[in-house]
């Protein structure tokens, strides 16, 4: 078996992702867009590439564990990050909050829409959401719809996606009539529309904390200085994301 990896190795070409002469970025699937905006720009400054690659944050963390040569992680909430911090697998001292969002649900724009509370809205159809096992989103969705008294008569309705896209598209067509997304997700599909904003104090902040890898080099530390810099001037913000909360952003 150890002679067929090798000759798979020495056959196969090595892809982008995992090259040498990148920097390689894992984002939480509902940073994609937002990320891989600042590494064109900065590409196009220093002509030095950036790989993103996005998962749910659970996933990542765990491919990272088991030894991807990921040189920077974006996750969708603290714990991942923790969990990789509690390993030693991220450079502690790097680690920073980037972002910050809402809890929004979401439908299609030519679906009759309900008014009213939460409930009444979810238990008019089926929705989807991250699956709270791995996907912050879900996490968050969870921690809301608890708070507010309705997640164990509401869970039966529920959908659970691999990230938080993945319930964003079920939503988009028409294979739910919700679905329970962060609000920058709401922007990038015209096809849906807000119909209720969950209250900031229904479930804990949404912060994105992102660190270097402990393998990090020169190129992937700059690419990294370069994305708090664009964070905090706001590059984020078109993207729909808000300043992380305390940060003064």
């Amino acid at each position: 078996m150890r002679i067929a990896v090798l000759l798979l190795a020495l056959i196969l070409p090595a892809s982008d992702a995992f090259s040498a002469d990148r920097t390689l970025v894992f984002a939480a699937a509902s940073m994609k867009d937002a990320v891989e905006a600042v590494a064109r720009a900065y590409e196009d400054r220093t002509g030095n590439p950036v790989v993103v690659s996005v998962a749910s944050s659970g996933v990542l963390a765990r491919q990272i564990e088991a030894g991807a040569p990921a040189d920077v992680f974006i996750a969708a909430n603290p714990d991942w990050m923790d969990y990789l911090e509690d390993r030693n697998l991220i450079d502690a001292g790097s680690r920073t909050d980037i972002a910050g969002n809402t809890l929004v649900v979401v439908s299609r724009g030519d679906a009759e829409k309900p008014s009213g509370d939460p409930e009444g809205i979810l238990r008019s159809g089926r929705f989807a959401m991250g699956d709270p096992a791995h996907v912050p989103a879900g996490v968050y969705a969870r921690q809301a719809l608890s708070g507010l008294g309705l997640w164990e008569d509401l869970r039966p309705q529920a959908a659970l996606g691999e990230n938080v896209r993945i319930a964003m598209a079920l939503a988009a067509r028409g294979d739910v009539a919700f679905a329970v997304v962060y609000g920058s997700d709401s922007k990038l599909n015209d096809s849906l529309t807000v119909v209720y904003t969950f209250p900031q104090e229904s479930h804990a902040p949404i912060v994105y904390p992102a660190a270097l890898t402990p393998s990090a080099d020169d190129d992937a530390r700059a690419f990294y200085a370069f994305l708090r810099t664009e964070a905090a001037k706001g590059a984020l913000t078109p993207f729909g994301f808000t300043p992380p909360a305390g940060s003064g952003m």
